[in-house]
């Protein structure tokens, strides 16, 4: 599944291998946020997951959330923890290692623990988690159950970044706000109650830093199979014209550099959450298009993040998309909407 990158290659859109490891920020920004994130799904979207870490330095805390969907039992088991204490995670030095150990960040009390391991800098590492969450859906729903991940992740492409960012509400002039998207393929072992079993299959994983403007809307596809590898995102914050970015990856990777989300969304059905069709341009001039469906969805917490709190439409649904020409690939389409009522 993994082949041979080049550093070239890997770090063609201008990421750096210390930009795997935490990054200084700056005091004065109440809402700085810097965040790890990885999705997982097996080849028939029977098994899949995904976790997001995020440090909030000046409001001293620590946030994570661990999903686990299993299509036989139609569950999905969440963990979401907003408000762990800053101080109690180990995280390592900006731009490198001291302090966790070797690990990225680390952190295990009170029945949770997880932990994020470079073993090669933006090629490979081993993410960890271990917990107790609560099933959302399906026969047990409202039990409370044990959920655990031991992934190797391997990178399948470049680490795609725009650079800087110069958004509003998410650029810093004295320090860097950047982030970077990046295909995988992972492989390890999975738990959710009393099943465990081995896993492998592919995904994507992000890390962000910078000030964080969380009152806007977005959409996010990421689509991975055999020949092909997508990101695509659009933001739509206040008054200012919608943002793009995103990347196509074959043998090589480039950025995407139009985007079009042609999407349907069914606020009060998560089974038919979002569909429809989502087409793009690379730099090389080339059209892609293809038609999303749900496999299934789920809602998460991002009310705390709000100025005011306020609970919006924040959904993560694994999806598959048909194209012309080409099996169908699995991924996953995430949106955040401000819903009137």
């Amino acid at each position: 599944m993994t082949h041979p990158i080049s550093d070239a290659e890997l770090t063609k859109f201008g990421v750096g291998f210390a930009d795997e490891w935490p990054h200084a920020f700056d005091p004065a920004v109440e809402w700085w946020n810097e965040s790890w994130f990885w999705d997982w799904f097996d080849a028939d979207g029977r098994v899949a997951g995904h976790c997001r870490f995020g440090l909030h330095p000046n409001q001293q805390r620590a946030w994570i959330w661990y999903f686990h969907w299993d299509a036989a039992r139609g569950e999905w088991i969440a963990v979401e923890e907003p408000r762990l204490p800053i101080g109690d995670v180990c995280r390592a030095a900006s731009g490198g290692p001291s302090g966790a150990n070797g690990a990225c960040f680390a952190y295990d009390r009170f029945g949770l623990s997880f932990a994020w391991e470079p073993a090669s800098p933006l090629r490979a590492g081993r993410f960890r988690f271990a917990g107790f969450g609560r099933v959302v859906t399906g026969p047990r729903a409202g039990m409370v159950l044990p959920v655990a991940a031991d992934l190797r992740v391997d990178a399948l492409g470049a680490a795609h970044s725009t650079g800087r960012s110069n958004a509003p509400g998410h650029a810093s002039q004295q320090y860097p706000a950047s982030r970077f998207e990046q295909p995988i393929a992972v492989a390890g072992r999975l738990c959710a109650g009393d099943a465990e079993l081995d896993f492998r299959g592919r995904g994507e994983r992000d890390h962000s830093w910078g000030p964080r403007h969380w009152n806007l809307e977005w959409t996010f596809t990421v689509l991975n199979g055999d020949d092909l590898r997508l990101q695509c995102a659009e933001a739509r914050i206040p008054n200012v014209p919608p943002i793009h970015g995103g990347y196509v990856a074959r043998a090589e990777s480039q950025s995407i550099t139009a985007a079009r989300f042609d999407y349907r969304y069914a606020d009060d059905d998560l089974a038919r959450a979002v569909e429809g069709r989502l087409e793009v341009t690379t730099e090389d001039g080339a059209r892609l298009a293809f038609d999303v469906e749900p496999i299934s969805a789920v809602e998460i917490d991002i009310t705390h993040t709000f100025v005011p709190p306020q609970r919006s439409v924040y959904r993560r649904a694994l999806v598959r998309a048909a194209r012309a020409n080409g099996p169908p690939l699995l991924g996953w389409t995430e949106f955040n909407r401000f819903v009137k009522r």
